[in-house]
């Protein structure tokens, strides 16, 4: 390893390193010297000295594109679609830059990775959406941000009577535009802002007397807004303001949240005080409320020991789920941490690292445990950069869990438990390694525990061809979860709430490779499998004191059973210098019902001959135009 350490002067212009990270020899290498001793190495970084009379040309860039989408299925005719739009990146000066998407396309994005969720809770998924992934560290401040709101669900669901059924309702909403501005002064004041409109989205309503259709609004134009100024001092510390907002236009919901967070080093990176303090406000026309996250917390962030305490509190109407995503409210926590680490490799480890965290969570109104872990980890690498690791969990406390019962003030208790983990990862460099993670648990009551496994061969044929195959099962027995209430079934009596004592199971077969033609060109296939069902053996009532009795005259099939396919098979040709061509075959399905069949190749043969089996055929070119590049061309001619 080839280090380069750089003495910082007064009369330095900045600072700056370079980091590149070799997966398959579990290396980092960094340009400028980085001390293991100390947490914080972003500050670590190296000198820029004598630089001057630099002349910067003007930065424009325009990437306009044009992509062509044929799509196919069953019961419907084959058609297609043109869309066309342009990306714009230009320097305003040497500090910031604009970015602009005019008529976004993301039809070519990596699909979602949809599970059967059993949870109270939305799943949250990956951005894999550029824009919002590129030059966005400075909107990340305070966890404030999560992107799939912006071209997301729509957030009203539309409302029917006895003689109506949706026949059709938008998974998502379309994006007009989208712009941001990002950059740092020489004082070192970062400021960004990011803005985004979504278009009117219609649900459609059949009358099932008449046949008439009717467009219901689910989702006006809406506007979403962040912007974030984030204050460097010292070298190594930050303050920084956020604040996000989305409006809607006319009688729907708007949601603003503001916060201050810091970031706070002591000058030798020894010891670290960070926390925030978030403010929330909520305007849904009936309904205003407003709210308070905060967190502190204190660490030693140097040395072979180190150790952290923090403290946060939530409280009941926080919401920050406009453009954030917050699950739980209400509630104040505890937490304790310390670790280990050797800091220079030994004759057996190039890493190890272990640490031990706790923690317990309080409901803020009755001071009832809603949350308590202590749990043991242990990380290394060895002298052949193979990885090894395992852990171990332990609720000694009973939780009082006040959201899977979906009624405000309701809560069921969830017993102690048990579990642990192990993992291993061979040698990426060989041509042939591994991942396994096996982990298990047992919880407090008769036969209640889980286990599951996850094991990834993947095989390098050369320096052309790479497969990775990923194979994942999990299985829980005698889990205790929510299925109904009364407030949505009439047939039950008033305030009851329905359990089932069910199995759960669920696998996942995951394929991806890529071959590389040259270093312009590439094939590259990503295909999942997805199947897991819930099956229930028998129905219990949730009582007052959050216990469950039997319950035995439920008798609906609430049994769930989901399984998914995707397989996304696409070619790639960098044919000029930030300029591609991607040709892209995608076909998805997807079959929900409360029908198990435990079959696991004819579920997979059915779901392919399923009527909702789709194709898409696509095609995109983009193409960089670089201004200096276009001027010099006519200044030439």
């Amino acid at each position: 390893m080839l280090l380069c350490v750089f003495r910082v002067k007064r009369n330095k212009l900045g600072g700056v390193n370079f980091f590149r990270e070799i997966r398959r020899d579990r290396a980092k290498y960094s340009w400028n010297f980085i001390d293991s001793k100390i947490g914080t190495f972003t500050q670590q970084n190296g000198a820029i000295e004598g630089i001057e009379n630099l002349k910067t040309p003007t930065r424009l860039f325009l990437l306009p594109y044009a992509s062509f989408y044929t799509y196919a299925n069953a019961d419907q005719k084959t058609y297609g679609e043109l869309k066309g739009g342009l990306d714009i990146k230009y320097g305003i000066n040497d500090a910031f830059t604009l970015d602009a998407m005019l008529i976004p396309d993301f039809g070519q994005t990596k699909y979602d990775d949809r599970i059967l969720n059993l949870t109270p809770f939305e799943q949250k998924f990956n951005e894999n959406r550029s824009f919002f992934t590129e030059g966005t560290d400075l909107f990340s401040k305070g966890n404030l941000f999560y992107s799939r709101r912006i071209g997301g669900a729509p957030s009203y669901y539309p409302e029917t009577d006895a003689n109506e059924e949706i026949i059709e309702n938008p998974a998502s909403t379309d994006l007009y535009n989208a712009t941001k501005i990002s950059g740092r002064t020489k004082g070192g004041l970062g400021i960004g802002y990011l803005n985004a409109v979504t278009k009117k989205t219609y649900a459609t309503i059949k009358n099932t007397d008449t046949q008439e259709t009717t467009a219901v609004l689910v989702e006006p134009l809406t506007n979403y807004n962040i912007i974030v100024f984030d204050q460097r001092f010292h070298k190594n510390s930050s303050l920084s303001f956020i604040n996000t907002n989305v409006t809607r236009n006319g009688s729907f919901r708007d949601g603003n949240v503001s916060a201050l967070v810091w970031d706070l080093n002591t000058a030798k990176n020894t010891y670290n005080l960070a926390g925030n303090f978030e403010y929330s406000y909520v305007n849904d026309i009936e309904d205003k409320k407003d709210g308070i996250n905060t967190t502190l917390d204190f660490s030693e962030t140097s040395g072979k020991f180190r150790y952290s305490i923090a403290a946060d509190m939530v409280t009941k109407d926080f919401d920050n789920n406009d453009l954030g995503i917050n699950f739980e409210t209400n509630y104040y926590s505890m937490y304790g941490n310390t670790s280990y680490r050797i800091l220079n490799p030994t004759k057996i480890f190039n890493s190890f690292n272990t640490n031990i965290n706790g923690f317990t969570r309080f409901q803020k109104e009755t001071g009832k445990v809603q949350g308590n872990q202590i749990n043991l980890n242990v990380n290394s690498t060895t002298k052949k950069n193979h990885y090894i690791g395992f852990g171990l969990q332990y609720r000694p406390m009973e939780n009082y869990n006040y959201y899977e019962p979906r009624v405000e003030g309701r809560y069921s208790i969830d017993p102690t438990r048990f579990g642990g983990w192990f993992s291993a990862s061979s040698n990426y460099n060989n041509k042939f390694a591994f991942d396994i993670n096996p982990y298990f648990a047992v919880l407090n009551e008769p036969g209640r525990n889980s286990v599951g496994i996850d094991f990834g061969p993947r095989y390098r044929f050369n320096d052309h061809l790479a497969l990775n195959y990923n194979f994942s099962f999990f299985e829980q027995n005698n889990n205790k979860g929510y299925v109904d209430r009364s407030s949505e079934n009439k047939n039950l009596p008033p305030n009851t709430i329905i359990y089932a004592n069910r199995d759960i199971v669920t696998y996942t077969n995951t394929l991806n490779g890529k071959y590389s033609l040259n270093s312009r060109m590439n094939f590259d296939i990503s295909a999942r499998y997805y199947w897991s069902y819930t099956e229930n053996k028998n129905f219990l009532q949730l009582e007052d004191n959050g216990r469950l009795s039997d319950y035995n005259g439920y008798t609906e099939n609430k049994n769930q059973n989901l399984i998914s396919w995707n397989l996304d098979v696409s070619y790639n040709w960098w044919f000029a210098p930030g300029s591609q061509l991607t040709l892209l075959y995608r076909s998805n399905a997807a079959k929900y019902d409360n029908l198990i069949t435990k079959d696991f190749g004819n579920n997979y043969t059915g779901l392919l001959n399923n009527e909702d089996l789709s194709h898409v055929l696509s095609i995109s070119v983009r193409y960089f135009i670089d201004y200096n590049q276009v001027k010099n061309v006519f200044y030439k001619s």
